[in-house]
């Protein structure tokens, strides 16, 4: 029974000792370049003839060009509007990415003058994290290339992305 004690003690310590070190190596602050990939669903509402709105939900998964770096091999789940008139919209959507550790960032989607034909353009605002990624901050650039949906209802789309960030500790 003692050793058992004495081996969960120390499984404890050095489990924090580990973390402290992983978290110790995560930078402050950089850039990331790389592509997300992602598929889902849509629904489109018209309002009339020149006008609608979709709804979206997608997921995917986040791959930096260098293969490596916090951001790469995030699963991504991005939810959104968007309002179309003549063909030309505007879009709002979050992108929740999560790493593999379960540490989250939210990312804030703008495009202004979205085109149901490829490709678009749009930019992101990183507002906050979970984590390693509490207190980040950034901003991001994106052209994104529609892809064939497999069904009626579905979209799948690849994502070029550029972003640059920072963690900014909390003000006690």
């Amino acid at each position: 029974m003692k050793k058992i004690i004495i081996a969960v003690i120390g499984a404890f310590f050095l489990s924090v000792a580990l973390g402290l070190v992983a978290n110790a190596q995560m930078p402050k602050e950089g850039t990331s370049s790389g592509t997300n990939t992602y598929a889902g669903t849509h629904k489109v509402i018209p309002l009339d003839n020149d006008r609608f709105v979709m709804v979206y939900d997608n997921m995917g998964v986040r791959v930096d060009d260098s293969g490596q770096g916090p951001f790469h091999g995030m699963a991504t789940h991005n939810v959104g509007v968007a309002y179309f008139e003549k063909g030309v919209g505007r879009l709002k959507g979050y992108i929740t990415s999560i790493d593999k550790d379960g540490d989250k960032i939210f990312i804030e989607l703008t495009e202004e003058a979205s085109q149901i034909a490829s490709p678009t353009n749009g930019t992101g605002k990183l507002i906050g994290g979970t984590g390693k990624f509490s207190g980040i901050q950034g901003t991001m650039e994106y052209t994104r290339r529609n892809m064939r949906p497999v069904a009626d209802g579905t979209h799948q789309a690849i994502s070029k992305y550029k972003m640059s960030w920072k963690i900014v500790e909390a003000k006690q």
